[in-house]
């Protein structure tokens, strides 16, 4: 079966009329990447647990002053299911195909080893990082059109070992939930795709500054990535030009997981 090829343009015509929902967007990454959408003429759902009062939210606002897409608040937590089934009715409601869904919302937790991580906290994570995305695929997908594309934000320690667990397992188990959902939606034509950024100069990493100090050895870029280099990543995925790519990984880390361990250790022995 053959199917139109799509226009390789991310013009403010791919998106105008179309919805985009994305989560944790408030702030940071999601922030970045609700502005590239407005800009390209989308109507942005933009849902995080953030109070309304937060600053964050004023700023977001500023920013989607003048450009032609239109910002829609959506004052919710990710991990409930009650509240993306609201969504989805407001999205019928609305008669707007749903283009994308971005699952940005993530927190860390306590950064525990195993042994140290208590249940509540395994669960807090998982439900942010892992559930709140599989609600959102599943309460979404149905009102997705053909082209619709899924992005969903793991990270590099997801693809390799790392002493938090909570955050480490619910990152990889996200990558799983990628390749499920890119198997099951596919025949729609509608595109999951997952990335794994490295390090991100975001409130959540700087509020760890010896974690920062020790990561800045490892990234063959020798820097961390701003909120902006991800978001670009994402609206790529989104868009037409990434019409044929489904069910992937894509490492936005600097050269992190490429280098491995041996580029540390190439620096060490001073031959790189």
């Amino acid at each position: 079966m053959s199917h139109p090829v799509s226009s390789s343009s991310s013009s403010p015509s791919h998106w105008a009329g179309k919805a985009a929902v994305v989560t944790g967007g408030a702030r940071g990454q999601g922030a970045c990447v609700a502005r590239l959408l407005l800009e390209a003429g989308a109507q942005v759902y933009v849902m995080d647990a953030l109070p309304g009062d937060d600053a964050a939210w004023s700023q977001l606002h500023e920013q989607a002053q003048g450009l032609p897409g239109q910002l829609i608040p959506v004052h919710a937590d990710v991990a409930s299911a009650a509240q993306w089934e609201a969504l989805a009715d407001r999205l019928r409601e609305a008669g707007l195909p749903v283009q994308g869904l971005v699952n940005n919302a993530g927190i860390t937790g306590p950064r525990a080893p195993v042994t140290q991580t208590t249940l509540d906290n395994w669960e807090r994570v998982m439900a942010t990082n892992l559930t709140g995305s599989f609600l959102g695929i599943r309460a979404l997908a149905p009102l997705m059109p053909r082209g619709a594309a899924i992005v969903n934000v793991s990270s590099t320690v997801g693809m390799t070992g790392y002493f938090s667990a909570a955050y480490s397992t619910s990152k990889w188990a996200l990558r799983g939930l990628t390749r499920s959902a890119a198997m099951e939606l596919g025949v729609r034509g509608i595109r999951v795709n997952c990335i794994c950024p490295g390090v991100v100069d975001t409130e959540m990493v700087r509020n760890y500054p010896a974690l920062v100090q020790t990561l800045q050895g490892i990234i063959p870029l020798q820097h961390m990535a701003q909120a902006q280099q991800l978001a670009d990543v994402m609206f790529f995925l989104l868009g037409p030009q990434a019409a044929y790519i489904t069910g992937a990984d894509l490492a936005v880390d600097g050269g992190i997981t490429g280098g491995g361990i041996y580029w540390p250790v190439g620096r060490s022995l001073g031959v790189l």
